[in-house]
């Protein structure tokens, strides 16, 4: 009875050892959802410039600006975005110009450390003298600070026009400045915030440019100066994209032909690539390194005297073997003519 107690105590301690002690569950943050705020930006630009011609009859040339834009956008496909926006010049003396606007705004580059955009905004625009029409283009680039997801600020560079701001002068009102963007992103802050620090939320991803291959040889068609024939394996070093020129179509480029207008045939010269092997006295030496084509001669170190006979040897007659039997068995036999005695002349018929 001890024993089974005691046996029963051991196997209840043992599972109490081998049960695994619960782990808390990971925490993670929800992810934002997607809806319309998460597309939606809210930025300030303000810098200062000139003027570049008069906003009314009694203004002056070059005068100095200040300019600040509200601006809202909102995520459009492929970088672009639609921008409302409220443009303030702040012209020389007590004149201005404010600008209802409505435009668009394009990221063609995204880093993971900033962004390039371009933007342009038109819209009815009124000044001290009367109401008119209004247009402002601007580039620059923001950058994104680590530790303030969402927020971007950079430089910019605008223009700015009003048409007939001055109904006494007839000329358009044109300005420039420069000064300083400033964005707060709302769906950029939220993903910035969501992710943890060392798993910090891509930007999205950069503009790429594509250039055709026409030929399909590796060179893009903007350095190609053959866009339609391959450069082959043997391309030309001085043109990119064009292959070497093989006048007599033997597949060996005419720059390392030695026979740049005579194919090889079925039996090339293995010497001189790109050449037939022609041997005209039949010696095994090339015409084209045999000195003496027409006479057979052996090889020789010596360019002069390869494929010559070698005329310092003497020309030995061999006399002919004594005759044998036999030739005597078929040797001709010699004719022999008997002479018959003719009989004087008178008794012929005698």
């Amino acid at each position: 009875m001890a024993a089974t107690v005691a046996g029963g105590i051991c196997a209840s301690q043992r599972e109490a050892t081998a049960a695994p002690i619960p782990r808390p569950a990971p925490t993670t943050t929800p992810k934002p959802i997607d809806d319309w705020t998460m597309h939606t930006a809210l930025g300030l630009d303000m810098g200062v410039g000139s003027t570049i011609s008069v906003y009314n009859e009694n203004g002056g040339p070059s005068a100095t600006l200040f300019y600040t834009s509200l601006r809202g956008t909102y995520d459009l496909p492929h970088h672009f975005q639609g921008l409302l926006t409220l443009r303030q010049w702040w012209l020389p003396s007590s004149n201005h110009a404010t600008m209802f606007g409505v435009g668009a705004r394009y990221e063609p580059f995204v880093y993971s450390y900033g962004r390039v955009f371009f933007d342009a905004a038109l819209g009815p625009t009124s000044t001290s003298f009367a109401w008119a029409f209004g247009y402002d283009l601007g580039g620059g680039m923001e950058f994104e600070l680590p530790d303030a997801p969402g927020f971007g600020l950079g430089p910019y560079l605008r223009y700015g026009s009003v048409v007939n701001p001055d109904r006494r002068d007839s000329d358009d009102g044109r300005a420039w400045n420069i000064g300083v963007s400033f964005t707060y992103h709302f769906g950029r802050a939220a993903a910035g915030a969501s992710s943890e620090p060392e798993h910090r939320a891509t930007p999205r991803g950069s503009f790429h440019i594509s250039i055709p291959d026409t030929d399909r040889d590796g060179i893009a068609d903007d350095e190609d100066q053959c866009r339609d024939t391959p450069a082959g394996p043997h391309p030309d070093p001085f043109r990119p994209g064009c292959p070497e020129a093989d006048e007599d179509g033997d597949g060996v480029p005419d720059n390392v032909d030695a026979c740049p207008v005579t194919p090889p045939g079925a039996k090339p010269d293995p010497k001189r690539p790109g050449c037939p092997f022609i041997d005209s006295d039949g010696d095994g030496i090339s015409d084209a390194d045999d000195s003496c084509p027409t006479r057979p001669g052996p090889a020789s170190p010596e360019p002069s005297k390869n494929g010559c006979p070698d005329l310092r040897k003497p020309h030995v007659v061999v006399a002919p073997p004594p005759p044998s039997a036999k030739d005597e068995a078929i040797a001709p036999k010699p004719v022999k003519k008997h002479h018959v005695a003719r009989p004087p002349e008178g008794q012929e018929g005698q």
